[in-house]
């Protein structure tokens, strides 16, 4: 199998431009300490809405059978393969709590957001580089998670009081990756050139240290729980291409099952000290078999996803006028929604390095967007809009249908 596209990180709350420095923490100004205002430091910030962390669980949540969701199964039939991965342990089956249909019944519904609508988000410091789009902006994204081994993201919480206090923090972990990064001076699969990469060395680095990396988990979520509390909510977008870990290119490759159980460990983790906390599985949309064919029903079996709320695209780009979530796989927005059962929250994508891709105006288009809602698409994420997005929004927004998932 090649290798999966890495998703390139940022290192502080900028934007999707920069570079690929692992570095800087954070900090409570709107630079944090890898960037200038607005540029940010190596790739772009996944994209989100809410969820409840009820809402997409156990089974029975979501309703009577056949109120919400994808099926009245509640995910791919029956409840998974034969009964086990993920369907079998309340994961698929019971995945219909997500939704609860277009007026938000039938589940743990708005309980992140307080009005059933589609969601619109961007980067911190993009965001306060232009106030004027704060008001009509559900969600922001500060620097990925997990630059150092402790706790480092209090500027959040203070954003979260301050500029952005009516938004919900998304945060993309990528705590793994980095963590083998720094510890095996490794490079994203796509950006590596002559140095070893995460698509080689990085599976086996993080089984070696698990137990440190699960320990990193647990810093950043007492840190959260102490500067944000646990009653708010806050989205935790999990491991960007956590799938390439399992790739014939790893010098010790991860089975799936072995990839889903990490998670879980991970996800713990944070739930252990926020209870208050939602998580988002990410999509490759090349996973075997057949790149992405089967939706990734095959891979997500793999999971408990009853821990997951949302499913969600990180880096490389997404084609919002297309069916396909990319042209080159064969994975579609309505496909992987209803082998999983979970809402989806997309993003614009950015270029090598992080390198800025600019707006993406496609994503701007009612049509499009209306035609992804059906698909199950909940959110979008523009890591580089325009400086006038915030009226772009406020002029779509009575345009736009009601999405199928209400969180």
């Amino acid at each position: 199998m090649a290798c999966a596209p890495a998703a390139e990180s940022p290192v502080d709350g900028g934007s999707a431009s920069g570079g690929n420095t692992v570095g800087g923490s954070g900090g409570a100004s709107s630079t944090h300490s890898g960037g200038a205002p607005g540029t940010g430091s190596g790739g772009t910030n996944g994209g989100s809405s809410g969820g409840a962390p009820a809402s997409g669980g156990q089974t029975g949540e979501g309703g009577a059978a056949g109120t919400g969701g994808v099926a009245a199964t509640g995910g791919r039939a029956a409840g998974g393969t034969g009964g086990s991965g993920a369907g079998g342990r309340g994961g698929m089956a019971g995945a219909i709590g997500a939704s609860g249909g277009r007026s938000g019944s039938g589940g743990a519904a708005n309980k992140v957001y307080s009005q059933c609508r589609f969601h619109f988000g961007t980067i911190d410091t993009i965001a306060k580089n232009n106030p004027s789009m704060i008001p009509q902006l559900d969600f922001f994204t500060p620097g990925w998670m997990g630059q150092a081994d402790t706790f480092n993201m209090k500027y959040v919480c203070d954003e979260a009081k301050a500029q952005f206090a009516n938004q919900v923090p998304v945060i993309v972990s990528y705590t793994a990756a980095f963590f083998a990064k720094r510890r095996g001076n490794l490079k994203d699969c796509n950006a590596a050139g002559s140095q070893q990469d995460l698509c080689v060395a990085g599976s086996a680095l993080i089984q070696q240290n698990l137990s440190t990396i699960v320990g990193i988990y647990e810093s950043y979520g007492q840190g959260f729980a102490g500067c944000y509390g646990t009653t708010k909510p806050i989205i935790f977008l999990m491991e960007p291409d956590f799938y390439q870990y399992t790739g014939s290119s790893q010098s010790q490759p991860w089975s799936p099952a072995l990839a889903g159980q990490i998670m879980s460990q991970f996800v713990g983790a944070l739930k252990k000290h926020l209870p208050n906390a939602i998580f988002s599985m990410d999509i490759s949309p090349w996973v075997a078999p057949n790149n992405g064919s089967d939706n990734g029903a095959a891979w997500f079996a793999n999971f408990d996803m009853s821990l997951f709320t949302f499913i969600n695209t990180s880096g490389g780009g997404t084609d919002a006028a297309t069916a396909k979530i990319r042209a080159a796989n064969m994975m579609t927005w309505a496909g992987v929604s209803a082998a999983t059962g979970k809402a989806i929250l997309a993003d614009t994508g950015y270029g090598v390095n992080g390198a800025s891709a600019g707006p993406d105006p496609a994503w701007d288009n009612v049509t499009n967007i209306n035609a992804r809602i059906d698909d199950g698409v909940v959110s979008i994420s523009q890591y580089n809009p325009a400086s006038s997005w915030g009226s772009t929004i406020s002029g779509i927004r009575s345009q736009l249908k009601a999405p199928r998932f209400c969180p």
